[in-house]
């Protein structure tokens, strides 16, 4: 078998953050889903079913949603770019990611308004 793509997808991780450049959104926190997707080879973990083998992507989940809490980004553009770097740091496993970030209410007429950035190594 060859396989020409393997991914895995964590899909809106709802959590609440400071996020954006005006007074109001400093003040409290806001609710934001965070979503990415990671390329890898399953290879190795297929053929173990070893978590050593693979991206744990829980504990993926929770860095990333403390790191973007504690980080305070004023736009949400900077929020992706620096996460996505923070990703492929975390694994050499990992040979691409995509991040979404989703700011709920950012505009009165829309239900949300969402960065996506993808890169690879």
């Amino acid at each position: 078998m060859v396989t020409e793509s393997s991914q895995i997808t964590v899909s809106e991780i709802s959590f609440e953050c400071i996020l954006g450049t005006y007074s109001f959104e400093r003040e409290s926190p806001q609710r934001v889903l965070l979503s990415f997707t990671l390329w890898l080879d399953f290879s190795p973990s297929a053929k173990t079913e070893n978590l050593q083998d693979t991206v744990n992507y829980a504990a993926l989940t929770e860095d990333i949603k403390q790191f973007i809490i504690r980080s305070q980004f004023f736009l949400v553009e900077t929020l992706v770019t620096a996460v996505a770097e923070r990703v492929l740091n975390y694994s050499p496993l990992i040979q691409k990611t995509e991040i979404s970030v989703s700011k709920l209410n950012a505009i009165p007429e829309a239900e949300r308004v969402t960065a996506t950035i993808r890169v690879s190594r």
